[in-house]
């Protein structure tokens, strides 16, 4: 069998592929024959995807929901290359079930992942899947309560002044898959809530983090459209320092604070 040998580069490129897989990936084996990896993706994503597809091959179709984008690797060769490269970094619980089946189907010894931690691209490759960066808005006139679609929601962040909450989140069904980022970053939060009477978790960064978190993506940068957000993160902090949504209309701090919310709906002005 050919041997894998990965610089450090490409280590970092594979600890965040099974970041991806973990997230949003698939390891599936029908009737003991059929075997492929899918990962799906929303369609901003694709760029994602195509570097994935540069690397291993495969192919992507567009979805019939026509929301999201599928990619699917089928080549036997192919697919032992990604368990070589991926082998040591699956950590999901659902995941790794599937993995090691997969090894198993290509006579490749299963290794265990090892205990994360922030000096490890898988965390980016998990964000990029599962994470979101959001502000929330907890009160508005009932004027621009009632303002649909993105501008009205531009509305709302505009004039929120301090009653508003930016957010730092990944989302996940099984409690443990958070609790390695927690452990990973010694810091954040895990909450739950009911969606369907089933548990969602959430390991929230915080706002005070938010800056450490910043640095760890300068290392581990991610690869969804996601990145743009995390640049205008940093903006974020500057202007909430100033209290710039409190500063008077006319003033060139509050239009700073009016452009970055036209760029965090990505609203040309």
């Amino acid at each position: 069998m050919t041997k894998y040998n990965y610089n450090i580069r490409e280590l970092k490129w594979n600890q965040w592929l099974a970041g991806i897989i973990d997230g949003k990936g698939y390891l599936c084996i029908k009737n003991n024959q059929n075997v492929f990896c899918e990962i799906i993706m929303p369609l901003q994503d694709e760029y994602l995807l195509f570097q994935i597809k540069q690397k291993l091959g495969g192919k992507l179709k567009l979805r019939s929901s026509n929301q999201s984008i599928r990619y699917r690797l089928t080549s036997k060769k192919k697919l032992i290359e990604l368990i070589f490269r991926i082998n040591g970094h699956i950590r999901n619980t659902v995941r790794f079930i599937q993995f090691k089946k997969f090894c198993y189907f290509f006579n490749v010894f299963y290794k265990k992942a090892n205990i994360l931690t922030k000096n490890n691209a898988y965390i980016a490759g998990f964000f990029d899947a599962d994470g979101t960066i959001c502000i929330t808005v907890q009160k508005t006139s009932h004027q621009n309560s009632i303002k649909p679609g993105v501008f009205g929601k531009l509305n709302r962040l505009i004039n929120a002044q301090d009653a508003h909450t930016i957010q730092v989140y990944i989302t996940n069904k099984h409690i443990n898959n958070l609790i390695l980022f927690q452990k990973a970053f010694n810091f954040g939060q895990i909450k739950s809530f009911k969606k369907n009477k089933n548990n969602i978790y959430i390991y929230l960064v915080g706002l005070k983090n938010i800056p450490h978190f910043i640095e760890y993506i300068k290392t581990y940068p991610l690869r969804s459209s996601k990145k743009k957000r995390v640049f205008l993160l940093i903006k974020y902090l500057k202007l909430n320092n100033l209290q710039a949504y409190f500063a008077p209309q006319k003033s060139l701090i509050r239009k700073a604070w009016n452009n970055f919310c036209h760029q965090w709906y990505n609203i040309q002005f």
